[in-house]
């Protein structure tokens, strides 16, 4: 329920704080004392649309708050998620526009987004007043309130989270069918890289290797002049290194027998001698072994060039080239699995048409059995308030589909996200004239008293706790508006109800009243609202039935209205 609601600097509203009861709380008063204004205060509140119009004249930010108490658990589940905590189920909104554009919304002292608050105050009120504000004008909320009153909500739920998850099925489907094209140009384009890359035949030691071999190659003539160059030295020309090193021998080996210690010096003399011997052998052996072949260099600058060609194309290194390759066959790998998923995801889809068509078929029939009976429902209600020979009805309306693949009726029909095909809901106002779109024929006042049938019926299926019906005797009066009223006050043992009234009739059936009031002080005017304690009820009805001349009989009525509720 709204416990407390304070305005301050909004439209002809200085400052205004009034706390409000349960059951049926009437707001009554002259036309332009701001009795509207105080509703759009509320649906600010609620998250509707900032207006720096509505900023009272001279004054720089206009302040709406209001205090509800909630029990509903979805609703505080919705509030806990935003990180929001509700001492004992009591919310504290607070909304601020300033001329400035820094409009701020408050949840329990946490600043939360417009779009936020929003979403909470549906969950809150539900606002009815003229054609603009009334949601039975608009079809697309008519198949909302049928399965808020059959029962089929949850049906729905779980029919809807089936076709979005089937209608994805399909995307994917669509999307893989679609590239299937593109995917044999990739694999044919990976098999021929890797083609390439495995005909090269490459090893990570190769090129090092033939780099050693192309530079000994280009260097042979160079080499083995210089090998032939170190033979000649050391043995084969006359006092060679090795010649010289043989007599130094001759020499000293008879010494050693005259100086002992002449014998280390031999010893490693000798050693050189035969180290330089096996140096010679190992020249001698390496030119003979030199062979410079230009088909070889050739072939091996042929093979450089290969490797390089495919290092621009795939990496700077044979190591980059290899693991290049390695990712181009695991792409090809799951490239050739896509045939295979196609299929497997084709026989998911058939599945999932077969849960969504059994879906769709059994909401259907919950609507149209739910649509009789709310029919039915309405009727008896809308006589109630002596709407006597009206006809209330539901139009289904389901497009045929021939490639559908949900039978309804015996005909192929597309389902959408909440069902088959759309529903309206008609209306008949008069006997003997057929049942029209809703939208299109109802006057505001039977608009009003519609809302309020179904509101009836709908009374304990609907989880908003806190109702308001602004004007919602417009058209009527006499016995229709204390049937009217008795239906208000009906719906307001379960629910707190405001209504805005011209109606004694109405105004009578209240469990709290309150007087919206404007006046002059100064040069500046300033609208009120206060509660109204039994003597001024009877004074307000009796203003209100005879105006501003109030007589004894008029407040005689008055009183007989407040005693008979």
């Amino acid at each position: 329920m709204l416990k407390e609601i304070k305005i301050q600097n909004f439209a002809i509203i200085e400052n205004l704080l009034v706390n409000f009861e349960t059951g049926l709380n009437v707001l009554t008063g002259e036309t332009g004392a701001g009795k509207s204004i105080i509703i759009d205060a509320l649906n600010l509140l609620l998250g509707g649309r900032a207006d720096t119009d509505s900023i009272r004249t001279g004054e720089t930010t206009a302040l709406v708050e209001g205090i509800f108490q909630i029990s509903n658990e979805d609703t505080l589940a919705m509030v806990q998620e935003i990180g929001i905590e509700s001492v004992d189920g009591e919310l504290h909104i607070k909304r601020q526009i300033s001329n400035s554009g820094k409009n701020r919304c408050f949840l329990n002292d946490s600043q939360i987004t417009v779009s936020t608050l929003a979403k909470i105050g549906n969950r809150l009120v539900d606002l009815h007043g003229q054609h603009d504000h009334q949601t039975l004008l608009h079809p697309e909320i008519h198949v909302d309130l049928l399965d808020l009153f059959g029962k089929s909500k949850q049906s729905r739920d779980t029919f809807t989270k089936e076709f979005i998850e089937y209608q994805n099925q399909v995307k994917t489907l669509q999307s893989l069918d679609t590239d299937e094209k593109e995917r044999l140009q990739r694999e044919e384009f990976l098999g021929f890289q890797i083609s390439e890359i495995d005909a090269a035949n490459l090893s990570k030691e190769e090129e090092e290797e033939i780099k050693e071999e192309k530079n000994k190659l280009r260097h042979s003539e160079k080499i083995r002049s210089a090998l032939q160059q170190s033979q000649t030295l050391l043995s084969e020309q006359s006092g060679s290194i090795l010649e010289s090193l043989r007599q130094i021998l001759k020499d000293l080996e008879p010494l050693i027998e005259v100086d002992k210690e002449l014998d280390s010096t031999f010893q490693r003399s000798q050693s050189a001698f035969y180290e330089l011997e096996e140096v010679e052998d190992a020249l001698r052996s390496h030119d003979r072994s030199l062979d410079f072949n230009p088909e070889r260099l050739e072939e091996i600058e042929d093979r450089l060039a290969e490797i390089n060609g495919l290092k621009r194309k795939y990496g700077n290194d044979v190591s980059e080239i290899l693991t290049k390759r390695d990712q181009f066959a695991a792409e090809l790998e799951q490239l050739a699995g896509n045939e295979e998923n196609i299929n497997k995801l084709a026989k998911e889809i058939e599945k999932k048409e077969k849960i969504v068509a059994k879906l769709a078929i059994e909401l259907a029939d919950m609507r149209e059995i739910g649509a009789k009976a709310l029919k039915q429902g309405v009727e008896k209600e809308l006589k109630e308030l002596h709407m006597n020979g009206v006809r209330f009805g539901v139009d289904f309306n389901y497009p045929p589909d021939p490639q559908g693949f949900v039978q309804y009726h015996r005909e192929k029909l597309k389902p959408t996200s909440i069902g088959l095909g759309t529903l309206e809901f008609l209306f008949s106002p008069n006997p003997g004239e057929e049942l029209r779109p809703l939208a299109k024929i109802a006057s505001g006042g039977e608009l009003s008293r519609i809302m309020l049938a179904l509101k009836s019926i709908l009374n304990k299926q609907d989880t908003i706790p806190v109702m308001i019906f602004d004007e919602v005797d417009t058209g009527i009066g006499g016995r229709i508006a204390e049937k009217v009223g008795a239906k208000l006050k009906k719906v307001a043992e379960t629910k707190q109800v405001f209504c805005i009234t011209h109606l004694p009739q109405i105004a009578g059936m209240a469990s709290t009243h309150f007087r919206v009031e404007k006046n002059v002080q100064g040069k500046r005017t300033r609208a009120g609202i206060r509660q109204l304690e039994f003597a001024e009820r009877v004074e307000e009805l009796a203003r209100m039935s005879s105006g501003e001349k109030i007589t004894e009989a008029s407040l005689q009525h008055a009183r007989e209205l407040i005693s008979d509720h």
